[in-house]
């Protein structure tokens, strides 16, 4: 069932009443019709709360220190988030390494509509991120290095309490996404300059949604089929998106691999490639409710699933310079395939209630765009222990990250309003001991709005998204 188009929005009525009041059928009839996609959207993924520390909804970086280069240290940054960025870095570590990475990410968000939402701010939630990861060369075979890590890959998430709805009600919308991921790296030097490394993958990921959920309308001319108020469970979203896995939202357990070279082609200079292979959920096990009490029906419970949403392939391509010993410049270009997400499919079935629709399908386009990242990181030596084999003990970072917005005008909506494109990052890096070290790093992703018109959601004309926050990480070190 293909959506409908809001083609009313641009069309012109005697007064604005009947516009407005044609412009409200018309939405609450695109309310219908999307109920379930929204459920999916949840947006695009993420364990944390809004896109801004993010390309598109995946992390820019792992650590503290990856962070704070703006995810452009692929071939720079020698901890275990090498793992998850190009195994082949893997190489950079010696002897073994013990990384812990703990973090929240505070996105401020504001949507605006013409149904009487005047820059609504949604809850300011502070959502956990977090990274662990360990490495060791394997000193019976030269050359290899060896590693194991969990990653927070990506997430997203939305909270709205008191909009008003195209019925005139006061309801929710919000959405929650996280993928989550356990790696094992591998890392061999073909020779002093040249490595090559693999890392595969078991992901796990998690959706929930809240569509005006205490919302029940009958059926009338203009709304044919009535509109019952969608609710997919939230356990996953709670306590900072630390809820438990495997509960009631929808879920999926997925692999992937990632593969990747590195090679010093000047004493001062090297540079480096990744390939991520992508991934198709297919999110089942969860449960939604429908509320169709204006039916005399109550609120009738569904099984949930979601099929359509990928995590997308992806190209690196970096390098790092070191003009002096203590200057590092690193660069990271990134293409990621976005584009594959096109359409999302919804199916609700079994209802606990024999009087209730046996089953609900929907196909809803998404049409995302691929995205390209420039990365660049700046890192300088203040401090060094001439006596230490790794000589840095203090350094300062600094980074910018520029991504393009891959959510088209006509499917942006509040509960994926993944807009952010800039994001500038700083960082310090401190070695209390030759094997312990800290590292601090804050990223900030200014205000960026959008003005859209979605004709598959009910948010009318020239509806307005507007998103900025920041993210504060830090990592714990320890090399034996």
């Amino acid at each position: 069932m293909a959506p409908p188009r809001i083609l009313a929005v641009g069309a012109t009525g005697h007064n604005n009443t009947e516009q407005r009041g044609l412009l409200m059928v018309l939405a609450r009839k695109a309310v219908a019709r999307c109920l379930f996609l929204l459920a999916v959207l949840n947006s695009p993924i993420l364990i944390p709360t809004v896109a801004l520390a993010l390309n598109g909804p995946q992390f820019i970086g792992f650590s503290a220190e990856s962070t704070a280069l703006a995810g452009s240290g692929h071939v720079a940054v020698a901890d275990t988030s090498t793992i998850n960025t190009n195994p082949a870095a893997m190489s950079l570590i010696q002897g073994t390494r013990f990384d812990v990475t703990a973090g929240f990410i505070q996105a401020f968000l504001h949507h605006s509509d013409i149904f009487g939402n005047n820059n609504v701010a949604g809850q300011n939630n502070v959502y956990a991120i977090g990274n662990l990861g360990v490495a060791t060369r394997i000193a019976s075979v030269p050359g290899l290095t060896i590693g194991a890590g969990i990653f927070t890959q990506g997430g997203f998430g939305s909270d709205y309490r008191n909009l008003t709805t195209v019925f005139g009600t006061q309801d929710a919308a919000s959405s929650f996404f996280r993928y989550l991921k356990f790696a094992v790296g591998l890392s061999y030097e073909a020779t002093d300059k040249l490595s090559f490394g693999i890392a595969p993958s078991v992901g796990y990921s998690d959706v929930s949604l809240r569509l005006f959920p205490a919302t029940s309308v009958l059926p009338s001319p203009g709304l044919p089929n009535g509109f019952a108020g969608f609710n997919i469970r939230d356990s996953c979203a709670r306590n900072g998106g630390l809820g438990p896995l495997g509960g009631d939202c929808p879920s999926d357990v997925v692999f992937a691999v990632k593969v990747g070279a590195m090679y010093r082609a000047l004493p001062w200079l090297t540079v480096g490639a990744t390939y991520s292979s992508p991934v198709s959920f297919n999110y089942t096990g969860g449960q939604a409710t429908l509320n169709f009490s204006s039916f005399g029906l109550g609120s009738v419970n569904y099984d949930a699933r979601v099929t359509g949403i990928k995590w997308p392939q992806q190209v690196d391509v970096s390098m790092a310079a070191r003009p002096t010993e203590q200057f590092l410049v690193t660069l990271t270009t990134s293409w990621i395939n976005w584009g594959s997400i096109n359409t999302v499919d919804i199916t609700a079935t079994n209802p606990n209630n024999p009087l209730a629709p046996a089953q609900a399908n929907l196909s809803i386009p998404f049409n995302w765009k691929d995205q390209v990242v420039v990365a660049i990181g700046f890192s300088y030596s203040v401090l060094q222990e001439s006596s230490w084999k790794h000589t840095d003990r203090l350094v300062l970072r600094a980074g910018y990250n520029y991504s393009n917005n891959p959510v088209p005008k006509e499917t942006l909506s509040p509960l994926w309003p993944l807009i952010n494109e800039q994001h500038f990052s700083a960082g310090v890096g401190f070695r209390f001991t030759e094997k312990w070290a800290y590292d601090f790093t804050g990223l900030y992703a200014p205000k960026n709005s959008v003005t859209y018109t979605n004709p598959s959601l009910p948010f009318g004309p020239n509806a307005r998204e507007s998103i900025s926050g920041y993210l504060i990480s830090n990592t714990l070190s320890y090399r034996f």
